[in-house]
């Protein structure tokens, strides 16, 4: 889902498989018409799009995978491709906002360093590295001895600081700063970090209060 800057409505992009054919489709929320047939990518760029979550940044949606990053415009409704740092040897990667950049961290084969990326120039494409993120394994093996592989990460840009928060196969979830310190830990192996990022601007949208049986205090998830 996302807002259409021009007309200010929230869309949905939607793909639909049906047997070998693949069509990619807009929706716009409260309209009652049905949804619109954009093109969309081919094969190898839906299998990238389907790879994490996607990140909202100046109007357009980026997903990351294999050393691209696939782009959707959200104003014209149009997809492109996107360079993104080459690194090798690193098991998960995602994207994220830092500051007024786009950002990309990667965890290493050890499982040990996440390196942090940033784009210096959106237009020309152009990357640097702003360092990297290393996690305090023996504090962390202190907690608990079994404490596993890394199989989760997320990194976050928060009031200035740079989180890093990490999975763990024993269920422990913890979360560093940008110095390698450990900042909390958290044991529950129903716990999840998730690419998803609710800002406290979100307004509320005249589509919803007129649904029918709408109730703004109702419980969530009915």
């Amino acid at each position: 889902m996302y807002p259409h800057g021009p007309t200010g409505d929230y869309r949905l992009l939607l793909y639909l498989k049906a047997d070998a054919q693949s069509s990619t489709y807009v929706f716009t929320l409260g309209s009652g018409l049905p949804p619109r047939h954009i093109r969309g990518p081919d094969a190898k760029e839906l299998e990238l799009i389907n790879s994490r979550g996607s990140l909202l940044f100046h109007g357009s949606l980026h997903w990351h995978a294999d050393n691209l990053i696939m782009v959707f415009d959200t104003t014209a409704e149009s997809f492109r491709q996107m360079h993104s740092p080459i690194v090798s040897g690193h098991v998960i990667a995602g994207l994220f906002e830092m500051g007024d950049m786009l950002a990309m961290f990667s965890l290493n084969d050890e499982e040990t360093i996440v390196d942090i990326w940033v784009m210096r120039d959106y237009q020309g494409q152009v990357w640097a590295s702003k360092g990297w993120v290393e996690f305090p394994i023996q504090e962390l093996m202190v907690q608990s001895e079994d404490l596993g592989s890394c199989w989760e990460v997320e990194a976050t840009y928060w009031d200035g600081d740079l989180l890093v928060l990490a999975k763990f196969d024993n269920g422990s979830l913890h979360q560093v700063d940008i110095a390698g310190k450990l900042v909390d830990s958290f044991r529950h192996r129903l716990l999840c970090p998730t690419p998803l990022r609710l800002k406290q601007s979100l307004v509320s949208h005249t589509f919803f209060p007129a649904l029918e049986g709408y109730v703004v205090n109702a419980p969530p998830f009915i």
